[in-house]
């Protein structure tokens, strides 16, 4: 019979893909306090291995929309308050007609409004207290109870009222009802009161009752198929090193490796969901390591025998890449083809330039088949750097990318190369590259080792990191910051994975660190066809996590313009212990491909030793542990297909038939149409092409999710086609689906007619594309135009109260500096205004609430949530607490574990908080470098912390302080062992955080306008830095007085004049002036000889914008206020800032920084001739006399 651990765990219910008979349980749950989502796993691990299958689902329409017919079983653990009547109708339907009905705890207080419902259960809870217990049991003859023995738990006492005639009472506690059965209609229904709380539902006999309770509920005849049913068993070996790093007080045994057919017996997959084999060893396959597909649909591997540990050099590997092919149609490789072998570790493709570019660290080669027989007769190296210091910590996942260069991630073995003419450095991340290699820009660093990157349809980028961040989105390249001073990508690209945890169907997977966690997270492939449910199409990511032997569907969600993954369980598990996806990605048929890598041990590193791992290895060549258990005599290639659902249509674009490409880049499945659009942009045929794509912008529409892919497609086409012109951006500016409009912001070009389409839509209503839209501007010509329109636009709450739209109108804001510094400039408080602002009062009370945790739920505060990051931990209310009254909230483990309790606080943006707490400790000691009980806070950069406490500790109180960033919230860790274990008791109490500072609120004003000061040297012009020093000095205000400084001042060169100075003294008195910093003239006086021709040369090397104006003896002051009055004529700038008075003999044009200019006079009298520069506000300072003798 079934020994091991098969248990399911999915958001849309795992089946087996085999002969052997489970039973399918739909378990209806809620988000309440009894938090079924965690007790699910626990009923999952104590019945999967007697063959049953669960299906977790909050949403109570599964009881009438026709999701129970698909289920032997309902089982509801939930306090849902109401029930709607066809919801009613639907459960009570089920049952009369013959379904089982599992009502468990506080689901006899479920549905209140619906009697019927009350009746179906038998009766509902009244009320309750809470003790260690065991129950009596009345029918020892019932089926149910027959051979049972009972068990002692922790429990709340429930008592009922309502109690229905009719029931069938097995188990009492002090005489009150407590296990019953009934049987309405032709249904059963059983019910147990046990369960509130993961004491009893990890208890071996709450899991034996509710299996008998099931198998009776079902009837006989299920109950006889099922139970005749079997699944192979495993059989295990001794002899083997198999690392415990769990400290498992039995280690593993291998057990003996499985054939494809038994594999699948223990191998479960989505409900809805077939699973078939396309090739395996029986074709020579080993260890396939990636999968992709060309232009004519067919799938590509490699191969490695060479991974991890046994890097050859060139033209000496056992690595190769084939191509296989299904000739006669049955949906099974029959055919393979050499495409090119003697590589050694080769860990991705990518198809471009009509050949096959191959990572190979340390080299990137070009592979092409020249003559069509289907193998490479080309083999060139495109560049090098790549570091082959750890196999498995090198580039990976190569992906053509939506703007025409190819895409990859690296891991923390880094790279060290010149690409073109550049040298570059760096670590794990994300990079990109031009097909032809002459180009390479890094785009993000991860935080740790990288193995998987995808794309949504809308271009949005998502990486996997192995450890404990399993999905990761690149909202801003880094190539974007390093264009601003100020701006910068502050760490790590953000993880999104809001589920930590990821859940294999046998407890027997094996992990080095983050125990139940990602430890070897691969893949990031979105799914991106339309061949599988709707709720997969663009949100379903596939992430492999082979020491869990599984692929977790991570649901990727829109928040404002950032993401959050949230838990889809899993698209397969299984309980054969060799069964290890290392890839996943959508084929060209719509069909979900899967490389199992089939190899008991599939961990790396670290290194066994006696103290970690219970044995000594030795580490070899690739940084992996050498094993005779690392196998690579099988491996499997899977294609998963929904039931009822199409496949895409596929096509050869092989010809390049330009309908066929056209017809392709409209599929819906993006693999088409990206391979379209890469062979339109290869071709580089303009002419046959331009026309058409338009057409397809202007004809396609949205999808049912709002995705137009043939537009976005058509759009980055025209773009490597460089093809793309303003009719056709504004064509996609009006789009109705949001990603093709991102994208034509994205290619538009960069001239000021773009701007002003780009500024039509700053007040999109979709985030994404509003963030496209500002980095897009951010690229264009600087103009004053935009910079002011941004400026308006600076106090939108649509923009501040998002994730990452201010970094964008920042970016954008600094590239049209000038023109957002004098829209800013303009409504500036005058520097000499005088009042004190309002003094904001800042709250002190308590942020947090239940701070004390008096307000109890069973064992637990209210709003405090526990939660474990590995290893085990209990979590429980204790009395007294600090002071020797009230609650505390309580921590241990004996084995160790990495756990919190947390709650979320609502939080200001950019302010600053204190956040203080009592903490005491008994015996805690930490292991694997846990730093023992303290507090810190969820979500910030650095994760700011309390000190930690350990040992044996009163109470201590424990503070830090810190500030917040654009986020709206945090999470407030009561942390037990952080980063690393802890085992004893630890404590917390009285848990306090305010306000400390008045913060910045929702309005990022006065940072943006120092971010785009100091911006300005970069992205204006220096007449447009003049023209905002001359701002600041003309009309000065606070603002001006704050950001003079910010600005620097680039070089000013003067022009050459028109006329030679030597020439020019032939007739002239040749005299020279310049204007200089601080508003001044170089010489206060200048000397002439009466009687002759004089000409002035007059330089500007300033920042600012000067004139000059000569004016008769005497005539100092009337020239002056003149100047003053000219402010307000509308053509002042048109007359140069030169008063038309007669009194001026002569003047310049007003001077750029830079400009030059000579003014010449006639001869003139004897006198003192004042000059002066009549830019507004400068004449008062900035004048001298030209003595004339």
């Amino acid at each position: 019979m079934i020994k091991s651990l098969l248990y399911i765990i999915t958001a849309i219910s795992f089946i087996a893909s085999s002969e052997a008979k489970r039973l399918e349980v739909l378990f209806l749950g809620d988000n309440g306090s009894h938090k079924p989502s965690e007790r699910f796993p626990q009923i999952m691990q104590g019945l999967g291995p007697r063959g049953v299958n669960f299906t977790y689902t909050s949403d109570p329409n599964c009881l009438h929309d026709g999701t129970l017919e698909q289920f032997d079983a309902l089982m509801i653990f939930a306090n849902i308050g109401q029930i709607t009547e066809e919801q009613e109708k639907g459960i009570l339907d089920y049952v009369y007609n013959g379904g089982a009905f599992l009502p468990i705890h506080c689901a006899s207080y479920c549905f209140l409004n619906s009697m019927k419902y009350v009746k179906l259960v038998g009766a509902q809870f009244k009320s309750h207290g809470a003790g260690i217990f065991k129950t009596d049991i009345k029918k020892p003859d019932h089926p149910i109870m027959k051979g049972f023995k009972g068990f002692e738990t922790w429990d709340e006492t429930y008592v009922h009222r309502l109690g229905t005639n009719d029931r069938n009472v097995l188990q009492t506690r002090e005489g009150e009802p407590w296990t019953w059965t009934r049987e309405p209609g032709k249904g059963r229904v059983f019910y147990t009161a046990y369960g509130h709380d993961q004491r009893t539902w990890g208890n071996p006999g709450f899991h034996d009752l509710v299996h008998r309770g099931l198998l009776w509920a079902i009837g006989e005849e299920k109950s006889e198929e099922f139970l005749s049913s079997e699944i192979p068993n495993l059989v295990r070996r001794d002899g083997d090193l198999v690392p415990n790093y769990e400290r498992r007080t039995e280690p593993i045994k291998v057990h003996i490796p499985l054939n494809v057919k038994d594999s699948l017996k223990h191998t479960q997959v989505a409900n809805g969901i077939d699973v078939s084999l396309f090739a395996s060893e029986e074709l020579g396959l080993y260890s396939v390591i990636e999968i992709d597909w060309d232009e004519k649909g067919r799938a590509w591997v490699i191969e490695t025998r060479d991974y991890p540990n046994e890097l050859k050099p060139a033209e000496q590997g056992q690595d190769r890449i084939r191509i296989l092919e299904d000739t006669n149609g049955d949906g099974k490789a029959d055919k393979a083809i050499l495409f090119a072998d003697k590589l050694s570790i080769p860990t991705g493709m990518c198809f471009a330039r009509g050949g096959l570019i191959v990572q190979m660290a340390p080299h990137f080669l070009f592979l092409k088949d020249t003559d069509g027989d289907d193998k490479a007769d080309v083999r060139e190296i495109l560049f090098s750097g790549w570091s082959t210091g750890d196999t498995h910590a090198g580039p990976s996942n190569l992906k053509y990318g939506f703007d025409n260069w190819i895409w990859g991630v690296m891991g923390y073995a880094g790279f060290n190369g010149k690409v073109g003419e550049k040298q570059h450095r760096f670590g794990q991340g994300v990079y990109r590259f031009k097909p032809d290699g002459s180009e390479l820009e890094y785009l993000g660093r991860t935080s740790n080792n990288t193995w998987g990157l995808g794309f949504s349809e809308n271009n949005d980028v998502f990486i996997s990191t192995a450890n404990n961040q399993s999905s990761v989105y690149m909202p801003i390249p880094k190539t974007e910051y390093d264009r601003f001073e100020g701006l910068d990508q502050s760490g790590s690209l953000p993880g999104i994975d809001s589920n930590k945890k990821f859940f294999p169907i046998t407890p027997n997977f094996r992990q080095v660190d983050v125990f139940g966690g990602f430890t070897a997270a691969a893949g990031h492939h979105l799914y991106t066809a339309r061949s599988f449910p709707k709720d997969w199409w663009n949100k379903t990511a596939l992430v492999n996590a082979p020491t869990g032997n599984l692929v977790y569907r991570a649901q990727i969600k829109p928040e404002g313009s950032h993401f959050v993954a949230e838990n889809g369980w899993n698209l397969v598990a299984s309980a054969d212990e060799w069964f290890s996806p290392i890839y996943s990605e959508v084929g060209p048929d719509g069909a979900i491909w899967m490389s199992d890598w089939y190899s008991f041990l599939i961990q790396h590193n670290p290194t066994p030793n006696k103290g970690r791992g219970g044995f000594d290895a030795k580490r070899g060549r690739g940084n992996a542990f050498e094993s005779p258990l690392r196998d690579y005599t099988r491996t499997r290639i899977y294609r998963f297909t929904a039931k009822g659902i199409k496949p895409s249509k596929t096509f050869d674009l092989s010809q390049k038939n330009p309908d066929d490409l056209l017809s392709a880049l409209q599929s819906d499945n993006m693999l088409w149409r990206m391979h379209a659009q890469r062979l339109i942009v290869e071709s580089n045929d303009k002419k046959t092409f331009t026309p058409k794509l338009k057409a397809i912008i202007k004809n396609s529409k949205p999808d049912e999710i709002g995705i137009a892919g043939g537009a976005i497609h058509a759009l980055w086409a025209l773009h490597g086609l460089g093809s793309i012109d303003h009719e056709t951006v504004e064509l996609g500016l009006g789009h109705k689906s949001p990603g093709a409009r991102r994208a034509a912001a994205a290619v538009a070009p960069k001239t000021n007619k773009s701007t002003k389409l780009l500024l039509t839509m700053v007040n999109d209503p979709n985030h994404q594309v509003r963030k496209d839209v500002l980095l897009a501007i951010s690229k264009m010509p600087p103009s004053e135009e935009a910079g002011k329109t941004l400026h308006s636009i600076r106090k939108d709450n649509f923009i501040l109260n998002d994730r990452w739209l201010p970094t964008a109108f920042q970016m954008a804001s600094s590239r049209h500096g000038a023109g957002y510094l004098k829209a800013a400039l303009a409504v500036s408080v005058p520097a000499n205004a005088t009042g004190t602002p309002k003094a904001v009062e800042i709250p002190k009370e308590n942020l947090i609430q239940n701070p004390g945790f008096e307000a109890i739920d069973g064992t637990l505060p209210k709003l405090w949530k526990p939660r474990t990051y590995s290893g085990k931990a209990n979590h429980k209310i204790v009395s007294p607490g600090r002071g020797g009254k009230g609650y505390a909230i309580m921590i241990d483990s004996d084995s160790g574990a990495d756990s919190s309790v947390y709650i979320d606080i609502k939080v200001k943006k950019r302010t600053t908080y204190q956040l203080n707490a009592w903490v005491k400790t008994e015996g805690v000691k930490t292991l694997r470098g846990g730093r023992g009980a303290q507090l810190n806070l969820h979500a910030l950069p650095d994760q700011p912390r309390t000190a930690a406490i350990k040992g044996d500790k009163d109470w201590t109180k424990v503070s830090v302080t810190f500030k917040t960033d654009d986020r709206g919230s945090v999470g407030i860790n009561c942390l037990y062992g952080g980063w690393g274990f802890a085992t004893g008791k630890a404590y917390w109490d009285d848990i306090e955080l305010i306000q400390i500072d008045a913060g910045q609120g929702p309005d990022i004003s006065e940072d943006t306008e120092s971010i785009v000061a100091a911006n300005l040297y970069r992205h204006g012009s220096t007449v447009q830095i003049s023209s905002v020093l001359n701002h600041i000095v003309t009309k000065p205000t606070k603002l001006g007085n704050r950001i003079k400084s910010m600005i620097r001042a680039p070089k000013v060169t003067v022009k050459e004049t028109k006329e030679d100075e030597k020439s020019l003294s032939k007739t002239h008195q040749v005299l020279k002036l310049k204007a200089i910093e601080g508003l001044k003239f170089d010489r206060t006086n200048l000397e002439a000889k009466a009687g002759e021709p004089i000409a002035i040369i007059v330089s500007n090397p300033d920042l600012l914008q000067h004139n000059f104006v000569i004016g008769n003896p005497g005539t100092l002051d009337k020239i002056g206020l003149s100047a003053d009055s000219i402010i307000t004529n509308p053509k002042a700038i048109e007359m140069n800032y030169v008063p038309e008075i007669d009194e001026i003999i002569g003047s310049s044009k007003l001077l750029d920084p830079g400009a030059v200019e000579i003014i010449k006079l006639g001869p003139l009298k004897k006198g003192k001739y004042p000059y002066v520069c009549t830019f507004p506000g400068h004449w008062r300072i900035m004048q001298g006399y030209l003595n004339v003798e």
